[in-house]
């Protein structure tokens, strides 16, 4: 059902690498996605905003169905989010400040 792997460049080799069967008429599609991509789905994380599947060019449609995810729904939520950060109304995971106010105070010894 899927390859699971921990090293970036070995899930990128297979996972964009897989259209080269087709040229010898063998046709592989095998979601590859790293651990953590997995067990980030498992524990309800949003399969386009946080787990970025849209960036596999393997496919990932039927694993994510398969643990109980509407790929159909994900995919929708995710073109309004588009939308919505088209808008302007970014959403972030932490506060940007946060990282300036740091090297602002590092700076002054503040």
């Amino acid at each position: 059902d899927v390859m699971i792997g921990i090293d970036t460049g070995c899930i990128t080799t297979m996972d964009k690498n897989q259209w080269i069967g087709k040229a010898h008429d063998m046709n592989y599609s095998v979601p590859i996605i790293a651990d953590v991509q997995l067990a980030a789905l498992a524990c309800g994380a949003d399969p386009f905003k946080i787990v970025q599947l849209q960036w596999h060019a393997s496919p990932c449609e039927d694993l994510v169905e398969k643990m109980g995810i509407s790929w159909d729904k994900a995919k929708a939520d995710f073109q309004e989010y588009l939308k919505q950060v088209e808008q302007g109304n970014v959403e972030y995971l932490y506060n940007p400040e946060l990282a300036t106010n740091q090297n602002i105070n590092m700076k002054t010894g503040a």
